[in-house]
């Protein structure tokens, strides 16, 4: 399996998202349309306050979310200004994330995306064992992880993998391997899957790739079959 064979598989998800609210926002409205995502608002008397999206898929309900959630997703995602700590663990967009996993989104954003790995991340730590595969596309961007990597390795019995570029000698740590990338296959991936020791409940993976024109498109999902899939692709990138 490759990133681009995993990406094809939902290319044709089809996944509709009604907001109940105030007006629409030309923001909210064109950063859903480059997510490939179709968008439709409806007016709610109370305004702002109680405002919400219903996200469907294939046209079943799949989740309703606060728009504060969606908006935060969509325009200003917040991660740790301090990677030193656990991230930040907000309900409104995990039920966002997990109403859209399994969504491919064409316009990711580097902060969107550290938003879900600081997520997933936060899951390894809490489930405290198994494996977690990090591909950083090149060892030098680990220095900005690195206090909060440690941390990751120091508080649990993760076994942690890192991929990248070799482009930068990153110091030891207990807990980490480090894997300089001899096949370029990854190397314009973002990647982070977790197999949670085997516990099918709390298995994730995020993967998307850079475009020509420079936002990642990309998937998460929480299927433990294709989070092994995932897992099972990447050490094979590295034999």
């Amino acid at each position: 399996m490759t990133v681009r064979t995993l990406l094809r598989r939902f290319e044709d998800s089809d996944v509709a998202i009604t907001v109940y609210g105030p007006p629409a926002t030309k923001t909210v409205g064109e950063r859903l349309t480059t997510q490939g995502i179709d968008a439709t608002w409806r007016k709610l008397p109370t305004g702002h306050q109680n405002a919400f999206a219903v996200i469907r898929r294939d046209g079943v309900f799949a989740e309703a979310v606060p728009l504060t959630a969606l908006q935060s997703f969509l325009c200003k995602p917040m991660v740790d200004s301090d990677d030193s700590g656990t991230p930040d663990s907000d309900p409104g967009r995990q039920l966002l994330r997990s109403a859209l996993a399994n969504t491919l989104l064409s316009s990711l954003t580097p902060a969107q995306l550290l938003a879900t790995s600081h997520e997933f991340e936060d899951r390894a730590y809490r489930v405290g064992e198994g494996t977690l595969r990090v591909g950083f596309q090149s060892l030098s961007i680990f220095r900005s992880q690195h206090a909060r990597y440690e941390t990751l390795a120091s508080d649990t019995d993760l076994d942690i993998h890192v991929y990248g570029r070799d482009d930068w000698e990153p110091p030891a740590i207990p807990g980490i391997s480090f894997h300089p990338l001899t096949d370029t296959t990854l190397e314009q991936v973002w990647l982070l899957a977790f197999d949670a020791a085997g516990d099918d409940q709390s298995k994730c993976a995020l993967v998307a790739e850079e475009t020509e024109d420079g936002p990642f498109r990309g998937v998460w999902t929480y299927n433990p079959r294709l989070v092994d899939e995932i897992m099972a692709a990447v050490v094979a990138v590295d034999e």
